[in-house]
């Protein structure tokens, strides 16, 4: 019994450790397609820029996900609060506009897009980004 608990203690102590790692002047960027994920990035950049300004958070929306922030008007105003309350970055993927026939106008103006996502997404690795597509 006595190592379950010692075992279990490592494991918080690692688990804080880890979560501690996180850079105050950090680069992070996630690549989404869904709006479960899309809402769970902006929660975790908004958490991470509240622990330090330094933090640059950006969001790459993709696929059938660019098309829903453009007919959702809730999702749309997520995006301006994000933007301009948090300094996250949210960008839309303009070949994901271009293939669904996504009108852009329809996208918030804090929303610039890009013309490839994964191509942006493997500039933001050369430039020493840590990404997560999900």
């Amino acid at each position: 019994m006595f190592g379950t608990n010692m075992s279990q203690a490592q494991t918080r102590e690692n688990v804080n450790k880890t979560e501690q790692a996180i850079k105050s002047n950090g680069k992070y960027a996630l690549m989404v397609m869904n709006v479960q994920h899309f809402k769970a990035g902006i929660l975790t950049g908004k958490e991470l820029k509240e622990k330090s300004s330094g933090i640059d958070f950006q969001i790459v929306t993709c696929g059938e996900l660019v098309k829903e922030i453009s007919l959702d008007k809730a999702l749309q105003n997520l995006v301006v609060d994000a933007v301009k309350h948090y300094g996250l970055k949210i960008l839309a993927c303009g070949l994901s506009i271009k293939q669904l026939g996504v009108d852009k106008s329809l996208l918030p103006a804090e929303m610039p897009v890009i013309a490839n996502g994964l191509i942006y997404m493997l500039g933001l690795e050369e430039e020493g980004y840590k990404t997560i597509a999900f």
